[in-house]
């Protein structure tokens, strides 16, 4: 169940676990896929979520200066067919959730109404910033059944491996987790 308000806290982890930005400390660089991601954890950071770490199975940060670690389950690449990028992680507290972001009209079409009109203010912004031609990125996050993650899982693992259609297999397979 994908869920469309969240805290401010709860929005500053997601964008700070929601990327590919790595901090190259040797040289003094950063590395990320896209400018927009470099700006995303920065802007967590001052509003004191920080990415600390990343390996190919975890990702450290810091909220407020407390060290969470999360196992780094599945990343999901962005492509422009998707128009999205999506994670999935074992929370600290052994939860299972998938992080989403991406272009508004197909992250919006996968949130589930809450029934408080948060639905209609939040299509009423997205139309404005549309109208004045600004670029909206949205983010969700889900807290995903284990077991129906571990079937995904296999299936995502099968399609991996394909000899044939590898890169469509994958995305059909994406979509199956992120819907």
């Amino acid at each position: 169940m994908w869920t469309g308000s969240c805290s401010t806290e709860r929005h500053h982890l997601v964008r700070s676990q929601l990327h590919t930005y790595i901090p190259v400390y040797v040289v003094m660089a950063e590395v990320s896929s896209c400018a927009d991601e470099g700006a995303l954890v920065k802007a967590a950071s001052e509003l004191g979520v920080v990415f600390v770490s990343r390996t190919p199975s975890s990702l450290t940060i810091e909220v407020n200066g407390r060290p969470e670690v999360y196992e780094m389950l599945n990343v999901l690449p962005f492509s422009s067919d998707r128009k999205r990028m999506s994670v999935i992680l074992r929370t600290p507290e052994g939860e299972i959730k998938l992080l989403i972001k991406g272009a508004d009209t197909v992250i919006y079409e996968r949130l589930q109404s809450s029934g408080d009109g948060l639905a209609i203010t939040t299509q009423g912004h997205l139309d404005a910033f549309a109208s004045e031609g600004l670029r909206t990125l949205c983010f969700a996050e889900a807290t995903l059944n284990v077991k129906v993650y571990e079937e995904w899982s296999r299936l995502y693992y099968e399609a991996s491996i394909a000899k044939v259609d590898r890169e469509e297999k994958i995305e059909q397979t994406a979509e199956l987790i992120e819907k």
